[in-house]
């Protein structure tokens, strides 16, 4: 296992998220708890609130913080990435952490937008880890993994140098967005395409990369 500073910030989220969880379970009032809207084994759509469910976001980052700690250890590869690594395992509890303080916030408040700190710390990730893409160095294990960038370190290099300026430019949009928009379905659908069209440039840009150095 390997245990890094990386490791003991998100950590320190979890413990965040856990602690929020906590305080939540003994203020709120009987009955209250976490909206939950979802589909149900018996074909009807449910709606409610769980208190069981303020427990939902600590477990999920405990998880990913126990799990990429000990996948860093058995995967090869990825001290060839471990900035990028590091950062997103932060990143991706720091957004956690901030879906939990929405979520425990629409608990005493039906009111509040769930939707528009969790844009805006999507965003912040974006930003974040597209800061750091461009340092991985070719890997089977973390990045943009296509034909092209696995048969060429120089596609695999520009590949990533320009997803990851995609990606900050994604974050620094859906901040704007998240600031912006009050609607959860428009916030749902940019908090998506913000996410995704980086991803999907960075794998044409490799299919283009690798196309040139063939002609040429």
């Amino acid at each position: 296992m390997r245990v890094t500073a990386a490791t003991w910030i998100a950590t320190a989220l979890v413990a965040a998220s856990a602690v929020i969880a906590a305080w939540a379970w003994m203020t709120l009032p009987a009955g209250g708890g976490v909206p939950v809207n979802y589909l149900g084994l018996d074909g009807i759509r449910h709606h409610g609130v769980s208190r069981s469910g303020l427990w939902l976001m600590p477990a999920v980052a405990g998880m990913v913080t126990f799990g990429m700690t000990l996948g860093s250890r058995r995967v090869s590869g990825v001290e060839r990435a471990v900035e990028v690594f590091d950062m997103t395992m932060i990143a991706v509890t720091g957004l956690l952490l901030v879906t939990q303080t929405a979520l425990v916030s629409r608990a005493f408040d039906a009111e509040f937008n769930v939707m528009r700190p969790v844009a805006i710390a999507t965003g912040v990730l974006l930003i974040a880890v597209g800061n750091y893409l461009g340092k991985a160095r070719q890997n089977g294990f973390i990045g943009i993994k296509t034909p092209w960038t696995l048969a060429d370190p120089a596609v695999w290099d520009k590949t990533h140098r320009f997803t990851g300026r995609a990606m900050v430019l994604g974050g620094l949009t859906l901040m704007i967005l998240g600031l912006v928009f009050q609607d959860s379905t428009l916030l749902g659908i940019s908090i998506g395409a913000c996410t995704a069209v980086p991803m999907l440039a960075g794998v044409a840009r490799s299919h283009s990369l690798y196309r040139g150095l063939q002609r040429g």
